[in-house]
């Protein structure tokens, strides 16, 4: 007796998967990832500690005469 493969049986490449994704979700994707890759980098550089250090105050122009 031969059991048949499942779905999960057979490799699936990713962009197939992208391809049939609702684009709702598409959109709950990419702004997840979004928010994940920045949270990494801040955490990673702790750069809302850091940023008033490098913030540099706007100096109006200078009248030349």
């Amino acid at each position: 007796m031969s059991i048949p493969p499942s779905r999960l049986d057979v490799p699936t490449l990713p962009g197939e998967v992208w391809a049939n994704l609702a684009n709702d979700l598409k959109q709950q994707v990419i702004s997840l990832m979004a928010q994940l890759a920045f949270n990494l980098l801040a955490a990673q550089t702790d750069w809302f500690a850091r940023e008033p250090e490098h913030a540099q105050p706007i100096q109006p122009p200078q009248n030349p005469a």
